[in-house]
């Protein structure tokens, strides 16, 4: 016997639609399922054909039961007033109504981490920002791979979700040599990022979050060779450096491996190595945009991840 839960999750634009998640099991189907109600969609019915029309139904939570175990469910109409539920392969939107019926309610579907045999890039059933399609421990990401595809405001956005963005490592770098990491999605507030590197006792160690204006949003500079050793913060606008923020007698457990890590507020940068919190800086520029990172004055990058909760 199967369990279903229902919850309201999350209320988007001016729509005031919700969400239902069901946490569902079938090798066959989606593991975790999510319901999208769009209350400007109530009472319109659909010229389309369904699935399949089931009566005599008590709870929503049956229609949608029924709709996760067909991989080609993508939405699903209920009317609690005559106990009836529909559902449909494709998804619509108010333009593609046949009638109205007083008592329907839309719900869309978005599958989590499962590809449904129908998904394709003009299928668009959430109402919401890409963003918010993802849970706050993924990335919500471009790509025509996707394993889930959603709609914002009736604009088909591909998105993935991925828990924690994995880039390219190195094991042999050249320390006054620039390294970048091109991002398929913009850097965010709550994002973390977190580099494992070798660092060079002479060349300072760099970081730089760049914009697609050029801009350097971020730049962290780890001076190892100076007396004392010091962090630098600063921001690169128009090819000028801003004023540098300096933290003295900085030092980790083994410049030849350490950890850095970068933690992104809405306001702040919070700058971290191997756990320890260097500096805490003042987000001048915008983050929006940035969709690069780059190392420098490194003889390796073990690993470079970015998440939201670290992979």
């Amino acid at each position: 016997m199967k369990v279903f839960q229902k919850s309201i999750l999350a209320i988007f634009g001016f729509n005031f639609s919700y969400v239902l998640t069901l946490l569902l099991y079938n090798t066959d189907s989606c593991t975790n399922v999510t319901f999208y109600r769009r209350l400007e969609m109530d009472d319109l019915m659909f010229a389309g054909s369904p699935i399949e029309e089931i009566s005599q139904v008590d709870k929503r939570a049956e229609c949608f039961s029924q709709c996760q175990w067909r991989v080609t469910c993508n939405m699903v109409l209920y009317n609690p007033l005559i106990r009836k539920c529909k559902l449909y392969t494709e998804a619509f939107d108010s333009r593609s109504d046949d009638s109205v019926e007083t008592g329907w309610e839309y719900y869309g579907i978005s599958c989590a981490d499962f590809t449904l045999q129908n998904a394709r890039a003009d299928v668009n059933v959430i109402n919401t920002d890409p963003k918010d399609v993802c849970n706050t421990n993924s990335i919500a990401s471009n790509d025509n791979t996707s394993s889930c595809y959603t709609g914002a405001s009736w604009e088909v956005v591909p998105v993935k979700c991925v828990s924690c963005y994995i880039g390219m490592t190195r094991q042999s770098m050249i320390p006054s040599m620039e390294y970048s990491e091109d991002l398929n999605f913009d850097l965010t507030a709550g994002m973390k990022l977190r580099l494992a590197v070798s660092g060079d006792t002479i060349d300072h160690n760099n970081v730089f979050f760049e914009a697609q204006n050029t801009d350097f949003v971020y730049v962290l500079s780890l001076r190892w060779s100076k007396s004392p050793t010091r962090a630098v913060f600063n921001t690169l606008q128009g090819g000028a450096f801003a004023t540098a923020e300096v933290e003295l007698g900085v030092s980790v457990n083994d410049i030849n491996n350490y950890v850095i890590e970068i933690h992104i507020s809405k306001t702040h940068f919070m700058t971290y190595a191997d756990g320890t919190l260097l500096m805490t800086n003042q987000m001048r520029l915008p983050i929006t945009g940035v969709r690069r990172v780059t190392v420098e004055g490194l003889t390796a990058l073990h690993s470079f991840h970015i998440g939201y909760v670290l992979c």
